[in-house]
């Protein structure tokens, strides 16, 4: 993934002492808004990852909004039910990719595919070496549809509530015919 590392004097008064990667993270973060300006992390994303990578005894948590456009408290790692990784059940929990025909441009408050037509399980895949990680999904959609959204999700796995990580609108179509496999992958640099 896109990088910077920065270290900081916090005292007396703060400022930065070092940086490393810090034009290319900048050069990459302007190309990605003039290259491609429909493909948007959401909020809820942001919030999730910051949440995985605190270090904390303390439970933990982040709020998103839902498929429903319902407000939703998610812990992070507690032994209660709406947990990120539910720590007393072994319930379906994880990625999933979805599909749509929505054209709408997305938003960083997006919370669900403008119009999805189909929503599936994910499977992640890493090789030593590459620096990349894959999360994919195989479709089979039932009639012809030219698809103009894909989108990344988590399920929390008491309740199942969805949230969206990442909705991409496609800058044209992809006919997914009839009865046949197609994959969806994001595929994140590391």
């Amino acid at each position: 993934m896109p990088k910077k590392i920065e270290i900081w004097q916090l005292e007396p008064k703060p400022r930065k002492v070092a940086g490393v990667g810090e034009d290319l993270f900048e050069e990459y973060l302007e190309k990605k808004k003039k290259l491609c300006p429909n493909d948007l992390g959401t909020n809820w994303f942001g919030r999730m990852m910051a949440t995985i990578f605190r270090n904390s005894k303390a439970t933990i948590y982040f709020s998103v909004v839902d498929v429903t456009g319902s407000l939703r408290t998610i812990f992070e790692r507690a032994a209660v039910a709406v947990a990120l990784f539910n720590t007393t059940q072994n319930y379906d929990c994880g990625a999933y990719i979805g599909v749509g025909t929505g054209t709408a441009s997305p938003t960083k408050t997006d919370y669900k595919l403008a119009s999805e037509v189909s929503r599936l399980p994910a499977i992640a895949s890493f090789a030593d070496g590459v620096d990349v990680f894959t999360v994919s999904a195989t479709f089979s959609l039932a009639s012809d549809t030219d698809i103009y959204e894909v989108g990344l999700f988590w399920r929390e796995g008491y309740y199942g509530y969805f949230w969206l990580l990442d909705r991409t609108v496609l800058s044209l179509p992809v006919r997914f015919p009839a009865n046949t496999p197609m994959s969806v992958a994001y595929v994140f640099a590391i």
